[in-house]
């Protein structure tokens, strides 16, 4: 599998990235992923280290590059390996993840094969929801977060089915062109902090805990007690639940004031 460890000499370096004479065969999709780094290298590229050991690129292009620690391997063998569980971890996650997506190797280089995951940026639901939160028009305010809340609960609930390899923050899902839900962020079988609540209890404590922050830093600019009467005016239908769960976000807020 793709836990080989980082060799210790190349590990700090800046990572290599695939480029124009990739082959296919390091490539998937093969064909459309050509296409997708074809944009990603229009522009200059520029890797920064996260403080997990990831390495990021954001492109100019709205295209994001990540490479996880681990995701260095120390010959071909181990580097097709490493991409064909890549291509079963993504094929059995694909009803959530944006087509426009695609898997990676740089290859060869010092004796090194680096995978890449590559994604285009959305506009993602904690952006929605840090401007929902700024809406002036009460009504507004309110119908944004609902509407924020709603798709951050058919996430979950729809990845249930999948197996854990998403982290299911607001940060990383996304709303596509066709207004369709996305998931951003890395495919990963060895996430050590993978958001992805299997029971009822983890569900409902997933989303207070995704929104709180949110709501916390746009508490100096709101009339709680005026956001919380204009919540209690919508008529939630099946999702009651969410609007008795914002209300309640708020009311706790409101108190501790």
């Amino acid at each position: 599998m793709d836990k080989t460890p980082t060799p210790p000499a190349t590990k700090h370096h800046l990572p290599e990235f695939p480029d124009e004479d990739t082959p296919a065969q390091w490539i998937w999709p093969p064909f459309a992923g050509r296409d997708m780094l074809d944009k990603v290298f229009k522009y200059a590229l520029r890797a920064r280290l996260q403080p997990d050991g990831t390495w990021m690129i954001n492109a100019k292009n709205d295209w994001r590059c990540f490479s996880k620690s681990h995701w260095l391997y120390e010959n071909a063998d181990l580097a097709q390996e490493a991409l064909r569980a890549n291509m079963r971890m993504h094929l059995q996650c694909s009803p959530i993840l944006s087509e426009q997506r695609c898997v990676a190797i740089a290859g060869d280089i010092d004796n090194v094969w680096r995978l890449w995951q590559i994604c285009h940026n959305e506009p993602t639901l904690a952006e929605n929801l840090a401007k929902a939160l700024k809406e002036e028009q009460l009504d507004k305010l309110v119908l944004e977060t609902f509407r924020c809340a709603t798709r951050y609960a058919d996430a979950l609930q729809q990845c249930v089915q999948y197996p854990p390899l998403l982290n299911l923050t607001l940060v990383n899902l996304g709303i596509d062109a066709e207004q369709q839900l996305v998931y951003l962020g890395c495919v990963d079988e060895a996430a050590p902090n993978t958001i992805q609540p299997t029971t009822e209890e983890t569900f409902i404590d997933t989303i207070k805990s995704a929104f709180a922050t949110l709501i916390a830093e746009a508490l100096p600019q709101l009339d709680i007690a005026a956001v919380v009467k204009a919540f209690e005016k919508i008529d939630g239908f099946e999702q009651q639940y969410l609007i008795d769960l914002l209300v309640q976000l708020f009311h706790d807020f409101g108190r501790e004031r």
